[in-house]
């Protein structure tokens, strides 16, 4: 199988499992939002629609704020509500074939010109809908009448608003979601609601989206499986390139390049101990040096960490890599739903120094998804604090094992990502050797 092929492939099935409908894990969504006694949710932020819907808003990605919105009822009988613009509609989701599970409400523009007053809920007529004019010299293609004929069936449906709030409004009411505690992600949802007819009471929930997104769906789980085995893939064909001259950009850009190669983008890549990407060095024989690779797929995250030999090593670098490896090994082993992540590093640590090897290493878990760090903190507090948190089927987890120690003759880590089973994990990436030598 040839690499494009192979590339072929894995864009047609990760494509596939996006058009599946909402992505979420419909049963962990109704666990949560009965738990915070919400009503739903409604966000804006760009991950956070995308994880309800499937779409990622076309102007999220351009910089503008909240242009579209994901509704989410508590009640599981109802479907989850986008409310987009009519344009991006016509000209980006329809051609995307969603299978369904996502109701759109389109909204364009006040058909008379005027500054928006906000409270104002005696909607005004929308504009008129924008789409490309026919000029009738030649039929029109499939694609224009598979998108005209789509942005027909959803305002024959429900219309078209002429704002996003009046969208907005019209969408809640459909999902029952006009009373109780609606979560919301952005300020700009918390003003409408707040302005609106509607008696909701709006409740930050970025914590609340975290605690659904830490237990993946079944098809959230093979987009993970898909990024982390690019990323991987690209990880280690980066470190084939290292010689001694290459500098530490080179491999980055390899690293970026390899990602792209196989569908993924890169985020960033730690070289040695260091994540800036305005410094830069050349590598030398006798180079130890770890590398810490994450890209996305999908908008799912790979995380994949290795230590590269180049040339022979101090003797420490030796030691410290079979250190992280028992650690690893030891903590694999135990990984299952109930373990605490504070129970993960004595387990790794113990197993270090029962090899009779002195070297501090944190075997630190994390949750890996729609971000590097894709799980809840500590509920009450402002802004996000770790948290002791109870692994479970359906996470994604890192354990990263980074060596703290310098005066080692360079730098060493490992990082695997495992999905929690119901009986223990398994990885969801091919497993290679922890170091690599060049």
């Amino acid at each position: 199988m040839g690499g494009q092929q192979s590339f072929r492939e894995t864009f047609a099935q990760g494509g596939s499992l996006l058009q599946g409908g909402p992505l979420f894990n419909r049963e962990r969504a109704e666990k949560v939002l009965k738990e915070e006694s919400l009503a739903g949710l409604i966000v804006a932020e760009p991950l956070n629609v995308f994880h309800l819907t499937g779409y990622w808003p076309q102007l999220g990605k351009m910089g503008f704020a909240a242009p579209s919105m994901a509704l989410l009822s508590a009640d599981p009988k109802k479907p989850v509500a986008l409310v987009m613009p009519q344009f991006l509609h016509y000209y980006v989701y329809a051609d995307a074939n969603f299978s369904g599970g996502v109701e759109p409400y389109l909204y364009t523009y006040r058909a008379v010109s005027g500054t928006a007053i906000q409270g104002d809920y005696d909607e005004p007529a929308a504009g008129a809908l924008h789409v490309y004019r026919d000029k009738g010299d030649v039929p029109m293609g499939e694609l224009e009448l598979r998108r005209r004929a789509a942005v027909e069936a959803v305002t024959e449906r429900h219309g078209v608003s002429a704002e996003r709030e009046f969208a907005m409004v019209k969408a809640a009411h459909a999902l029952d979601m006009t009373g109780g505690r609606i979560g919301v992600d952005h300020m700009a949802v918390m003003a409408i609601l707040e302005s609106s007819p509607l008696s909701a009471a709006a409740v930050p929930a970025d914590n609340t989206l975290r605690k659904i997104r830490l237990v993946k769906s079944p098809r959230e789980i093979e987009l993970m499986r898909l990024a982390a085995q690019a990323n991987a893939e690209a990880a280690l064909a980066a470190a084939g390139t290292v010689r001694e001259g290459a500098t530490t950009q080179e491999l980055r850009a390899a690293f970026f390049s390899e990602a792209a190669a196989r569908g993924n983008a890169g985020v960033f890549m730690a070289i040695d101990r260091m994540i800036t990407e305005v410094a830069d060095f050349e590598f030398r024989d006798g180079s130890a040096f770890f590398v810490d690779c994450v890209s996305s797929g999908w908008h799912y995250h790979g995380d994949f960490g290795r230590t590269i030999f180049l040339g022979e090593p101090a003797a420490a670098m030796r030691d410290a890599t079979r250190a992280m490896h028992i650690g690893w090994e030891a903590i694999r082993e135990r990984l299952r739903p109930g373990l605490r992540y504070s129970e993960i590093p004595p387990i790794g640590q113990k197993a270090v120094r029962a090899a009779g090897l002195d070297f501090d290493i944190p075997f630190s878990p994390h949750s890996v998804g729609l971000t590097h760090t894709d799980e809840p903190g500590q509920d009450g507090r402002p802004y996000w604090v770790k948290d002791d948190l109870t692994l479970e089927p359906g996470m994604i987890l890192s354990v990263d094992c980074p060596v703290l120690n310098t005066g080692i003759g360079g730098s060493a880590h490992l990082e695997d990502l495992s999905l929690i089973t119901a009986d223990g994990a398994e990885p969801i990436h091919t497993i290679t050797e922890p170091v690599i030598v060049v």
